[in-house]
């Protein structure tokens, strides 16, 4: 099994994105987008804010953005040739509202471009699980089905890409605290509901199974959260587990320490960003996670050139 793993994509930066012709030449099984799949806050055509914007004009922004990104053309045709329902999404900051936005704080003043966000991202779910078919994004910003007054939170599934692999797939958006004068005990990142569920599925699986954990935000981001880190490093205690992370614009592996197996995380971001999205110099970064009977190998490439190799053992989980 071949997963390929990366975020940070903004085509009015990078129009060209030869990243994804990599991706394709090295033939995944599944492709796993990290975030920041739009930058909602960046300055379009002379356009608001998204914080000063009312729904409508927000929703029209989500549906600019999300119709150039799937119109793509080298996004598009990795899309196009993946099979169905092998492509998976999430968010972070830019694609959720804008740049560091909580939402257990947002809820209630923009509350209603919260439930969009969430209904385009899962439109644009479904339409990465059908490869872009005609007819499988709505072709209006206004079809009923972005405008749900009971729109659920964002979905956090749990899949099996194959019976020894689980790929859990988190929300560190919705349910996130700011830090900054909210004592310790009361943040949060992903919420005890979110936490419970993800428990009873790592807890309800197999010992041998292998768990990819699909995070917008590196652990380095955990570190504010003590409630969620110890969480995650309890789990990884107990449970062969392998973050997969975006956000920085960068290709980074790292580990972490905890009371069993260690917590191991590949990072790489900046698919078709610049250093700092609009300034620098183009990053074009994504990872590969091979899975075999016996080993775990993670390789991190910049320009099409491998910066990071590391192969871990499965049954002892540390670096061979």
């Amino acid at each position: 099994m071949r997963i390929a793993f990366t975020s940070c994509m903004f085509n009015r930066v990078c129009a060209d994105q030869p990243v994804w012709g990599w991706i394709a030449d090295q033939a995944p099984d599944r492709l796993l987008l990290l975030g920041d799949s739009l930058y909602l806050d960046l300055e379009l055509d002379g356009d608001d804010h998204p914080q000063e914007m009312n729904a409508d004009p927000f929703a029209r922004r989500l549906f600019k953005l999300y119709g150039e990104l799937m119109s793509q053309p080298q996004f598009r045709a990795l899309v196009q040739r993946m099979p169905p329902d092998s492509v998976d999404a999430l968010w972070d900051d830019h694609d959720f509202l804008w740049n560091d936005a909580h939402g257990a704080e947002l809820q209630r003043i923009h509350g209603d471009k919260i439930r969009l966000s969430t209904a385009f991202l899962e439109a644009f779910r479904s339409a990465l699980a059908r490869g872009f078919a005609p007819g499988s994004f709505p072709a209006r910003y206004d079809d009923p089905v972005f405008w749900q007054p009971a729109q659920p939170s964002l979905s956090t599934p749990t899949v099996a890409p194959a019976p020894d692999l689980r790929l859990h797939l988190s929300d560190g958006r919705t349910f996130r605290t700011r830090t900054w004068l909210v004592e310790e005990s009361k943040r949060t990142l992903f919420g005890k509901a979110q936490r419970d569920r993800f428990t009873t599925a790592f807890d309800g699986s197999p010992s041998e199974v292998v768990h990819l954990w699909a995070s917008g935000s590196t652990v380095a981001g955990y570190e504010r959260y003590a409630t969620d880190l110890a969480w995650l490093n309890g789990l990884a205690s107990q449970h062969r587990t392998l973050v997969l992370s975006g956000d920085i614009h960068r290709n980074k592996l790292d580990a972490f320490q905890t009371a069993g197996f260690p917590l191991h995380e590949a990072t790489s971001s900046g698919a078709g960003v610049k250093d700092a999205v609009v300034f620098g110099r183009p990053r074009q970064n994504f990872g590969l996670v091979d899975i075999d009977p016996f080993t775990v190998t993670l390789q991190l490439f910049r320009k099409n050139v491998r910066e990071h190799l590391r192969v871990l053992d499965r049954r002892t989980w540390l670096p061979v």
